[in-house]
């Protein structure tokens, strides 16, 4: 009988974002990655996130489109409205991707 292959997924870390690319929070924090975005929407409070996910604009799925080429996360969280979904949506993205 054969002996089956395994092959062991290269880990990728995530994208990081140049210096000028960095997402700054209305409060003046750096973001620049998914990884760090996730971290401070753990303990974010609502103004500072209703202040980028509203009716008019998810400023965290445009940065990760744009800026991280993660498209298919950007698709994915664009019509979030909740920061522990949105959490929970990044961080699975990251484990299933990334980690």
């Amino acid at each position: 009988m054969p002996k089956k292959r395994i092959v062991k997924k290269k880990r990728v870390k995530p994208k990081s974002a140049k210096p000028d690319q960095y997402f700054i929070l209305v409060t003046g924090v750096p973001l620049k990655n998914l990884k760090e975005l996730a971290s401070a929407l753990e303990t974010m409070n609502d103004w500072v996130f209703n202040h980028h996910v509203n009716e008019s604009r998810n400023d965290f799925a445009a940065w990760a489109k744009e800026v991280l080429n993660e498209t298919g996360l950007s698709e994915e969280i664009i019509e979030t409205k909740s920061i522990r979904e949105l959490e929970l949506k990044i961080l699975k993205y990251l484990v299933n991707n990334y980690i």
